[in-house]
């Protein structure tokens, strides 16, 4: 029957599939963790050497705008960071 859910005969492959389960959840979270923390780390890194560039002084205005991208930037990495420990707690607040 399809709607049938299979029991393991062995507790051997109840704690494989456990054992997978859980590896496949490492690997999704290390992979967001990089593939969403590495770009937001590279604007920020930026943003503070557009900053601290002394041969290419930002006008009040630009330098605004590089302040606003930084910080949003900080920002959502913080909820980037905060997303991921639920994940990895299984802790939603």
């Amino acid at each position: 029957m399809k709607n049938q859910i299979e029991v393991p005969r062995r507790p051997s492959e109840l704690d494989g599939r456990f054992l997978r389960r859980d590896s496949d959840e490492s690997g999704f979270i290390k992979a967001m963790s990089h593939e969403l923390r590495t770009p937001l780390n590279v604007i920020i890194g930026s943003c503070q050497l557009l900053k601290r560039d002394r041969k290419r002084a930002l006008s009040s205005t630009q330098r605004d705008t590089v302040d606003r991208m930084e910080r949003n930037a900080r920002t959502l990495l913080h909820s980037v960071n905060h997303l991921l420990d639920c994940v990895r707690t299984g802790r939603f607040e």
